[in-house]
C-alpha cells in the first residue's frame, strides 16, 4: 500500500529531493575505499567543536530582460548576489559580506555598465557578455558567477588561518585550502545503487554512510551521507539527511577523520523546524548568513524600479 510522507521544507523553496534527470538512470561510477561493511557508522560529537567558517551565497534575478541588436534578440537579466561567512560562535557572527550586481547578456551581445539610483545611493551593474541562448543558460551564468565569488571567499578565509574547518554550502567545484567540506542539502542526483541506497533510510542522527569516491568536473572527491536531525514518523526517509564531500587529495585516512568529526558535529547546528523553512538541512549559521545577505541585496521591487528608471533614461539620451 502506498504511504504518504512529509517533506519538511516549505513548498516555496521547492523540494529537498529534486532529480535533475531520470531517477532510474544508473548512478555515476563510484569507488569504495573504506574497508568496512556497507552499514551505518556512528560518529560521536567532538569534545571540542572546531572553529568552523560556513560559506554561502544568495542570488536573485532583479528583472528579466531582452537584449536587442539589429535582428538579434537575446535573453538577458539584471541580477544580484551576495556572499559571506558565518562563524560557528553562538550566536553566529557574520562578516566579509560582498555584494555584486551584473547584467548578463546572451548570444554574444555587449553593453556598457548600467548605473541605477535609489535615493542618493547609486548601484552599478557591470555587464557580462555570454553565448547563452536561453533564459536558463543566462541564469546559469549568474549562478556560476556567484559560485566563483564563494570559492574566492573560501580561499581568502583559509588564508587567514582562523578556521579549522570550512563548510561550503553546496558542492566543492573548486580546489581550496584547509579542511574544506561541501554540504549539499538538496538531493538532485542519485549516486548509490539500489542496494546501497537502502542504507540512507536506516541512518540515525550522528550516523553516516561509508565513504565513496567519484570525479565530477575533473575534481576527484570523497563523499558520504549523514543524518543531522531526527525525522518524524510522517517525514520522508531523506528528511534530515545531507550529502557531504571533500577533496580526494586529502587522502583516505584524513578524510575519514574529517567525515567522523563533521558528521558528529553538524547535528548541533541543525535548524529546528520553526526556525527555517528548509530545516533541518539548512544549518542555523547558514540560515543567519542568508538572512543578512538577502538584506544586503535590498528590496527587490525597489531595485527593479531603479533598473527600469535607468533604462528609461538611456532611451531618452
Amino acid at each position: 500500500m502506498t504511504v504518504l510522507r512529509i517533506d519538511p521544507w516549505e513548498p516555496e523553496f521547492g523540494a529537498s529531493v529534486e532529480a535533475e534527470d531520470d531517477p532510474d538512470r544508473p548512478p555515476p561510477p563510484l569507488e569504495f575505499d573504506e574497508p568496512l561493511a556497507w552499514a551505518p557508522i556512528t560518529c560521536m560529537p567532538p569534545a571540542t567543536v572546531p572553529c568552523c567558517a560556513f560559506i554561502d551565497g544568495v542570488r536573485r534575478v532583479d528583472t528579466r530582460l531582452f537584449a536587442e541588436e539589429a535582428d538579434v534578440v537575446a535573453p538577458a537579466l539584471a541580477g544580484s548576489w551576495a556572499v559571506g561567512v558565518a562563524w560557528s560562535s553562538r550566536p553566529p557572527v557574520v562578516d566579509t559580506v560582498k555584494v555584486r550586481r551584473v547584467i548578463v547578456l546572451g548570444r554574444g551581445l555587449d553593453h556598457g555598465t548600467i548605473t541605477a539610483s535609489i535615493g542618493g545611493h547609486r548601484i552599478e551593474y557591470r555587464v557580462v557578455a555570454s553565448d547563452a541562448r536561453t533564459p536558463k543558460q543566462v541564469l546559469d551564468k549568474l549562478q556560476d558567477a556567484m559560485r566563483t565569488d564563494e570559492a574566492a571567499l573560501a580561499q581568502a578565509v583559509a588564508d587567514t588561518g582562523r578556521a579549522e574547518v570550512i563548510v561550503q554550502d553546496g558542492p566543492l567545484d573548486y580546489h581550496g585550502g584547509k579542511p574544506t567540506v561541501g554540504l549539499v542539502k538538496r538531493q538532485t542526483q542519485r549516486y548509490l545503487d539500489t542496494e546501497r541506497q537502502r542504507l540512507l533510510a536506516m541512518l540515525e542522527v550522528g550516523q553516516r554512510t561509508p565513504l565513496f569516491r567519484f570525479e565530477r568536473g575533473r575534481i576527484p572527491r570523497y563523499s558520504w551521507y549523514a543524518r543531522i536531525a531526527p525525522r518524524r514518523r510522517i517525514d520522508g526517509s531523506i528528511a534530515g539527511l545531507v550529502r557531504l564531500e571533500s577533496h580526494q587529495e586529502a587522502g583516505l585516512e584524513e578524510t575519514r577523520r574529517l567525515a567522523d568529526t563533521i558528521s558528529g558535529m553538524l547535528p548541533s547546528f541543525a535548524a529546528p523546524m520553526w526556525r527555517d523553512a528548509r530545516a533541518p538541512q539548512n544549518l542555523y549559521p547558514v540560515g543567519q548568513l542568508e538572512t543578512v545577505l538577502r538584506n544586503r541585496l535590498g528590496e527587490r521591487d525597489v531595485v527593479r524600479r531603479a533598473v527600469e528608471a535607468a533604462l528609461w533614461r538611456m532611451l531618452d539620451d
